[in-house]
């Protein structure tokens, strides 16, 4: 299953790795712990939607197809 917290995490690491970022500078933009940010990419906690919206803001491409996605993910699966 592919939810869409697995979907904003690749985005993110997508974007990291794209503009050679790393998770400690990219913690420092959006004002979270480094430890937090590496929990949310790892999974181990969810994305919230102040996460999404700073990460918006900040020019990583979440749309509300990352939504959709999910959505259309799950009812393959249902098949």
């Amino acid at each position: 299953m592919t939810s869409t917290q697995t979907i904003v995490s690749r985005i993110v690491r997508r974007y990291i790795a794209d503009n050679r970022l790393s998770i400690s500078s990219l913690s420092r933009i959006m004002d979270v712990s480094r430890p937090t940010l590496s929990a949310r990419l790892s999974g181990a906690t969810r994305w919230n939607l102040d996460d999404v919206d700073r990460l918006i803001q900040l020019g990583v491409p979440i749309g509300l197809d990352v939504f959709g996605a999910a959505a259309l993910s799950e009812e393959g699966e249902d098949r």
